[in-house]
């Protein structure tokens, strides 16, 4: 083959090659610049429901522990006696531990799904004590707060803690007075071990206190929290009450079931002239800032009743003394301008015997949403109706369904009326409910707590 046709053939096999790197580049650019039809599929979603097999666990208090009923431990606080529990809806009980006394605290546990309340009361008759005491059982949270109380002389407040869970739980115990926070070296931490429960004398942490207020926050498991206060006047029985913890400050507070009856004429009294023992609303405004709260009381006719106004220390207990309390009031309701904690100590006098109680506030209830609400022996139940429109309540028994009634309530009232022991309240309006048991010499109270509500759907996306 000539030089020439050698050449040649390699000149068309260059341009050739040429046109094909040309071609492809020309492709690549186009597929760049042109949108070609996209192929996908969405991923599936699937709904899952969380509660499935999860519970729901309620702790009560146990019995009421007495600081120095054993004078070989005159700083350490004994529980005496035995609570009574009642419940409404089905849970599986079982009990917590503790080192000494009897009486030891009821756990009950049911389905996520199931609807369940239960409460304590306890007539306490001691040689230093006497009273009633009731609280609401709990579930158990890692952060709460508690209110009332004092360390006085003359007066005893315990705190209890208790950990229904299968995890060791540790408890920090911060304690406020009057003027602020206590100080920070006084401030207690607590080792609780699951199952069991632990009573703590706060007279040791901050003694000669008049106002006493509890945070309670935990790490590794949520606990329950409850204050027992105990009164004696000079060398003679006063008083005794519980206090339910209570959940994150709010600035609008129900607080039903407040109550103040003597059967003696009204006189003098250490707040000059008025009831013999005024009812007492106390609060903490947590953020340590300075503010107004303003209270006022409501009756079963719908008629407030401005009370007075608190002035909110800096980190501090604020107190207001109701002179006078209204006749027929049987609710208080707090409205301030920065987030609170409150509880309001009622009373009753009959002949020689006195009782004190705590009211703390109640969550709202749902319009809708039924409730359980346990009724313990010789209590009723008390509603409160804060809103501008009546409100129809349903109150039917849990363990009779068929059996119901309807309760009408007025606009901005708070009305007592019997329920079954284990009862099913439902409400076409927002409403707050409380127990209150009242008799003679008598006076304990807790507020209806609704069980915390619980989204139990998961949406998960396969890939």
């Amino acid at each position: 083959m000539s030089d020439n046709n050698r050449l040649l053939r390699g000149g068309a096999r260059a341009v050739t090659g040429l046109v094909v790197i040309g071609a492809a580049a020309a492709a690549v650019t186009l597929l760049g610049t042109v949108k070609l039809p996209e192929v996908s599929t969405k991923p599936a979603a699937v709904t899952v429901d969380t509660t499935q097999k999860a519970q729901r666990t309620l702790a009560c208090a146990g019995s009421f522990a007495e600081l120095g009923a054993d004078p070989e431990h005159p700083s350490t606080a004994v529980p005496q006696g035995f609570a009574t529990v009642a419940v409404s809806g089905t849970g599986e009980a079982s009990k917590l531990t503790r080192p000494s006394g009897g009486g030891d605290p009821t756990v009950l546990r049911a389905d996520a799904h199931e609807t369940l309340g239960a409460a304590q009361i306890q007539s306490v008759k001691t040689e230093n004590l006497r009273g009633s005491t009731a609280s609401a059982c709990a579930e158990p949270r890692n952060e709460q707060w508690l209110i009332g109380g004092s360390t006085a002389v003359g007066s005893a407040t315990t705190l209890s803690l208790g950990n229904p869970g299968t995890v060791t739980a540790t408890v920090k115990i911060s304690l406020y007075d009057g003027e602020g926070p206590v100080a920070a070296i006084k401030t207690a931490g607590v080792i609780l071990a699951p199952g069991t429960q632990q009573i703590i004398s706060l007279n040791g942490y901050a003694p000669e206190r008049d106002r006493i207020a509890v945070r309670v926050s935990s790490s590794g498991a949520p606990v329950t929290a409850s204050l027992g206060v105990g009164q004696v006047s000079g060398i003679n029985p006063f008083a005794v009450s519980s206090v339910t913890r209570q959940g994150e400050p709010e600035k609008h507070l129900v607080i039903p079931g407040v109550a103040n009856q003597s059967n003696r004429k009204a006189g003098p009294s250490d707040a000059g002239e008025g009831d013999q023992f005024p009812v007492i609303v106390r609060a903490i405004a947590p953020s340590g800032d300075i503010g107004k709260a303003k209270v006022r009381a409501l009756d079963e006719a719908g008629r407030s009743t401005d009370v007075g106004e608190l002035s909110l220390l800096a980190g501090g207990v604020a107190e207001l003394t109701i002179k006078h309390w209204p006749a027929g009031a049987n609710a208080v309701v707090i409205d301030s301008n920065l987030p609170i904690v409150a509880a309001v100590q009622g009373s009753v006098q009959h002949d020689d015997d006195h009782d004190n109680e705590w009211f703390v506030p109640a969550p709202e209830i749902l319009p809708d949403a039924a409730t359980a609400v346990p009724i313990v022996d010789g209590g009723k139940l008390v509603l409160v109706n804060p809103g501008e429109e009546s409100a129809t309540v349903r109150i039917a028994d849990a363990k009779e369904k068929a059996k119901t009634t309807e309760v009408r309530l007025n606009p901005g009232s708070a009305t007592e009326v019997s329920a079954p022991p284990a009862a099913l309240v439902t409400s076409d309006r927002s409403i707050h409910a409380g127990v209150r048991v009242l008799s003679n010499g008598d006076l304990a109270g807790y507020p209806v707590l609704p069980l915390d509500p619980r989204d139990g759907t998961l949406t998960v996306y396969n890939r």
